[in-house]
């Protein structure tokens, strides 16, 4: 049976062949096997194309130990903002696009999947908050151990799928399925309470079908919400035509479940800096915890501006507070 390669294979295969170094080398053989066609006539192919692999991984590695220097890790990567979210999806689900569109940060964009084979960093502004997004090399059989640490890490895991896609609701299930075999389930951003044992690390998450600009997306968003079943929140969003990413922000911060929180001084007047981001369900308690050990010890009651039944209402140690709310301590 003939292979019938793609012409994106042949050009990605001259590339292969010109490269200069294993870790080049390595890169380009990532869109090779994710180009081959999977029948008969390839077999031989992808068999070759994982021994090479095998053989490029170790030669890194090698040239890694003759230098005597540890390649980068990215088994961690230290939160910012009001909470950290991972990108996650299947190849070319536009996760590096959507990066790009809503921060600052400058991921390498390709139309060929595996582009993505390191983390990369953006700080989403959101009202007077920054949301901490990592975008991920996607979900497959050569998915690298540190990607699913990454994830098991974070506060929320965004779960991109294409909606350019004939088979939307099956991209999902797919996604879900690489995930569980990692032992990482996915739970809708408004759990409350996680469930424990014998599942491995449970996240909270929400779906953003991507590329909603795309011929017949309305009728692919539409699946994918009953695929998903009311369990997960999903938003449609187009980098091309920015439908989807106003309302982005504001998914992201629900899906995170935390509060804003601002303080002033008995007296003063109330000048709205940068709030205090706290679990969902936090006390006044945690919130002088955040300012300072020595006020959480010694603080007498609080008075607080929002939530409060009237404004400027005393509330003792206990008190929940709310999204917004404008605390005053008085010891």
């Amino acid at each position: 049976m003939p292979a019938n390669l793609p012409p994106e294979y042949i050009e990605a295969e001259l590339r292969f062949r010109a490269a200069k170094n294993p870790e080049e080398k390595l890169a380009i053989l990532r869109e090779l096997m994710a180009l081959v066609p999977k029948h008969k006539g390839t077999e031989k192919l992808r068999v070759e194309l994982k021994r090479k692999w095998t053989k490029l991984q170790a030669e890194v590695q090698q040239q890694k130990k003759q230098k005597g220097a540890r390649g980068p890790s990215y088994d961690h990567i230290e939160r910012e903002g009001a909470g950290q979210i991972a990108l996650v999806g299947l190849p070319n689900c536009g996760k590096s696009s959507l990066l790009a569109a809503v921060t600052n940060a400058k991921p390498e964009i390709a139309d060929y999947p595996f582009s993505t084979f390191r983390p990369t960093v953006g700080m989403m502004p959101f009202e007077d908050i920054q949301l901490q997004l990592i975008d991920l090399p996607p979900l497959s059989e050569f998915t690298e151990p540190w990607v699913y640490s990454l994830i098991r890490q974070c506060d929320l895991v965004a779960l991109l799928i294409d909606l350019s896609s004939e088979t939307p609701g099956e991209d999902l299930l797919t996604a879900l399925e690489w995930l569980e075999k990692a032992r990482i389930r996915l739970v809708g951003h408004t759990t409350q309470v996680l469930p424990a044992g014998g599942v491995g690390t449970v996240k909270r998450a929400l779906i953003i079908g991507t590329k909603s600009d795309a011929a017949h997306a309305a009728e692919h968003l539409h699946e994918l919400r009953s695929v998903a079943d009311s369990q997960f929140a999903v938003i449609g969003v187009s980098t091309i035509s920015a439908e989807g990413l106003k309302e982005l922000g504001r998914v992201l911060f629900a899906g995170l479940n935390v509060v804003r929180v601002y303080t002033k001084k008995p007296g003063q007047p109330f000048k709205k800096d940068l709030p205090y981001v706290l679990p969902m369900g936090s006390t006044v308690t945690d919130v002088a915890r955040a300012i300072h050990k020595d006020l959480a010890e010694k603080f007498l009651y609080a008075r607080v501006w929002g939530s409060a039944e009237f404004p400027g209402q005393r509330v003792e140690r206990h008190h929940i507070v709310r999204d917004g709310d404008l605390l005053e301590f008085h010891e």
